[in-house]
């Protein structure tokens, strides 16, 4: 789909072709139905085959998309069926194809529910993990350098990691201007996360800036 970052960023509902209609939940929202609760929503939408390479043959993956594992699991289907009356505000029901929206011809599917679900986590300010695949080895020493540039990187990106509270706590204070709780409780995930990246973009640039100046170099 299109121009869906327009959408995100005036948090307008996103018309899903003729299948549904995607509407942003506000921060405020989100707390009002319980974050927790609210993780739970979006796990039909980390699942992937990718993220399951180590569990499932080859063949397994040729012949299974990412919507049929989802169903395949019980749990995580009703996981699925309460995120889509949760997100599309709307009646639905399921047929052995997929699932169909009141008011609408077309069916969410495994045709189309990739593109579905990336929307959804762009909404939320997540995105799908991908996991590594683990290369043959030809011998022991490899594998063991391999293994510790994992274990590397995943304390690396531990050690960023960066908390929900500090992302906002950016947003009230960080930027040119003070922006309030009460309004940010208005904002979508990805606006907040969006307005994060702006100030620690704009704190970024002016530091090389300064750097630039007494420095004299003639490029950043």
């Amino acid at each position: 789909m299109d121009n869906i970052n327009l959408y995100l960023k005036v948090q307008e509902p996103i018309k899903f072709y003729d299948v549904c209609t995607i509407y942003q939940p506000s921060f405020k929202e989100i707390l009002n139905y319980g974050f927790d609760e609210f993780g739970k929503l979006l796990l039909p939408y980390y699942i992937t085959i990718d993220s399951l390479l180590d569990e499932i043959t080859e063949e397994e993956k040729q012949n299974i998309t990412n919507f049929e594992l989802v169903c395949s699991s019980q749990d995580i289907v009703g996981f699925l069926f309460l995120s889509l009356e949760f997100f599309c505000k709307c009646k639905l029901d399921v047929d052995k194809d997929g699932f169909i929206f009141d008011g609408y011809k077309g069916r969410l599917d495994k045709n189309n529910f990739d593109e579905f679900a990336e929307i959804i986590l762009k909404i939320c300010g997540r995105e799908r993990v991908k996991k590594e695949k683990i290369p043959e080895f030809k011998n022991d020493r490899q594998k063991d350098i391999w293994q510790k540039l994992q274990e590397g990187r995943k304390r690396n990106a531990k050690n960023n990691e960066v908390n929900l509270e500090d992302i906002i706590n950016y947003c009230e204070f960080g930027g040119r201007s003070y922006i309030s709780i009460e309004e940010i409780k208005k904002w979508t995930m990805w606006r907040i996360i969006n307005c994060y990246n702006s100030i620690i973009g704009a704190s970024a640039y002016n530091d090389s800036f300064r750097i630039y100046l007494v420095s004299g170099e003639k490029s950043l």
